[in-house]
């Protein structure tokens, strides 16, 4: 079994977050259009919050990179 990434304290690191060298928090993610978006923290409890926020965007299907908060609506029939 492979070792848990862990950061410069011990933490765990979670799916798409990394630790840089000179010591700042990374999280890379794939937006709603395909393209690999990464952001910056220099604490990890501040990454985590802004990480939530993103997954949510993500599930509601908003895309503010695109220009405009314009939401993706996907129709269904009942039948």
């Amino acid at each position: 079994m492979s070792e848990k990434r862990k950061d410069h304290k011990g933490r765990i690191l979670r799916t798409g977050e990394s630790q840089r060298k000179n010591l700042l928090y990374q999280y890379r993610y794939t937006d709603n259009r395909g393209i690999r978006q990464t952001i910056y923290s220099s604490d990890l409890q501040d990454l985590r919050k802004s990480e939530k926020e993103i997954q949510k965007t993500l599930y509601d299907g908003i895309d503010y990179a695109a220009g405009d908060a314009s939401q993706r609506i996907l129709w269904f029939d009942k039948a």
